[in-house]
This record gives structure tokens, C-alpha cells and sequence, in this order.
């Protein structure tokens, strides 16, 4: 047998190759990059955060709050991403048997821009308590997107097997 080579690849199997490999990035990307650090961690805006508290409690009460109560709230504002998370994540299976996949990962924005309107409005109206709610839906969402993502890429696997583990 003479020097038996491999047969080049296809142009198919490569455009399919190819084709694979951008979809696995979009999907590694798409899905996850919205909740993505700068929203789960909040440490550059820490000080901007607790005297925009410490100035809302002011106009209110005519009164500083005290330290540990700046404290104590921004500790909520913190918390509230990841227990937001945990309520995502237990609707995640529900929602997405009851409005589909697709349909529930497109419901989910909801979420998100909801609390942007909390976020960019709370300044104007005064209220830190807005940022507290924003927190809590930015959490929702990502727990639901983070769940939901998951069955939406892998559609052969039945719903009830990825809530399971």
C-alpha cells in the first residue's frame, strides 16, 4: 500500500465545523453576559451607593443615618442579588414548562428591564428602597436566564431531568 493519505476534510463538514463552534460561542456569551460581574459585583459603586442612602435618609428625616444602618443596607442591596437568584431559579422550571422555552427566556427580560427603570429612576425619586427592588429583580432574572438557557440549549433533554439534580 502506497502512502494512503486521509481524504481532505469536506467544505460541508467544515462550514458545519465552523458553524458549531460560533454557535457554542453565542450560546456561552448570550447566555450568561448579561449577568455578567458588573452586575453581581457591586464594589465600585459601594461608596456612591451608601451616601445616595445616607442623603435619601437625610431629606426624609432631617437626621444622618448611622453608620451601621448605611451598613446594614448596603448589605441588603448586596444580598438581595443572590436570593433574587434562588427565586429564579426555583420559577425557572415552572415558567418554563407553562410558557415554553423560548417564550419564557423572552418573558425574563421583563425582569431585567424593570429593574433598570428602578435603577435609572431612583436618584430622581429619592428612594434607595428602589435599588433594594432593582437587586432583587436583576437576581430573579438571572436565576430564571441561568436555568432556562440551559434547557433551551439542550431541548432533547426533558424539562423535568435538568430540575431534578
Amino acid at each position: 500500500m502506497e502512502d494512503e493519505q486521509e481524504p481532505p476534510l469536506q467544505p460541508r463538514t467544515q462550514i458545519q465545523g465552523r458553524v458549531l463552534f460560533l454557535t457554542v460561542c453565542a450560546a456561552g456569551i448570550g447566555g450568561t453576559f448579561q449577568f455578567g460581574y458588573n452586575l453581581s459585583i457591586i464594589n465600585a459603586p459601594t461608596l456612591h451607593i451608601q451616601e445616595f442612602t445616607n442623603e435619601t435618609w437625610w431629606a426624609r428625616t432631617g437626621w444622618p443615618l448611622p453608620d451601621h444602618l448605611v451598613l446594614l443596607v448596603w448589605s441588603l442591596i448586596v444580598s438581595l442579588y443572590p436570593l433574587g437568584g434562588l427565586f429564579g431559579a426555583l420559577l425557572a422550571g415552572p415558567f418554563a414548562i407553562k410558557l415554553g422555552r423560548k417564550k419564557s427566556l423572552l418573558v425574563n427580560n421583563i425582569f431585567v428591564v424593570a429593574a433598570a427603570i428602578l435603577f435609572g429612576f431612583s436618584r430622581r425619586a429619592g428612594s434607595f428602597e428602589m435599588i433594594v427592588l432593582g437587586r432583587l429583580l436583576v437576581g430573579v432574572s438571572a436565576g430564571r436566564g441561568q436555568d432556562v438557557s440551559l434547557i433551551h440549549l439542550f431541548p432533547s433533554v426533558p424539562s423535568f431531568v435538568l430540575f431534578i439534580h
